[in-house]
């Protein structure tokens, strides 16, 4: 599991593709509370050795940090893991808590509705009844 610290961390390193301990610290203290650089070469060590998130190489006497993994892959492997821990892998129980959150607009439900068609003719070819009215 990614904790928040980490995922920021990932962040970091996503928008720069790779950093320095000092920079990552750099970065995180101009958005998040303050972090020491200690703080932050000890969780990249463990994203490293223990969770396989980040790689890292040496240049000169610095260590250079890079995510293994693109942050569109890991997003879905998290939300597959979310999903299937706290909802029993039911994606309908999900998409339901989600829209109770706050308030959505018509728009919003739009482009919900444009993502599962799409999704949906991704998965088994299919274009959805609504979707082909309107091609017509």
């Amino acid at each position: 599991m990614v904790t928040d610290r980490e995922l920021e961390i990932l962040k970091v390193l996503w928008a720069h593709g790779k950093a320095s301990v000092r920079e990552v610290q750099e970065d995180l203290n101009k958005t998040a509370s303050p972090v020491a650089y200690s703080t932050v070469q000890t969780l990249l060590n463990i994203m490293e050795e223990k969770k396989g998130l980040v790689r890292h190489v040496v240049e000169g006497r610095t260590f250079i940090y890079a995510p293994k993994k693109s942050s569109e892959r890991t997003i879905r492997e998290l939300t597959k893991r979310f999903v299937d821990r706290v909802f029993d892998g039911a994606v309908d129980r999900m998409m339901v808590a989600l829209i109770d959150t706050k308030s959505h607009s018509a728009e919003d439900f739009d482009r919900l509705r444009a993502m599962i068609d799409e999704a949906q003719r991704q998965t088994d070819g299919v274009v959805p009844i609504e979707s082909a009215v309107e091609i017509a």
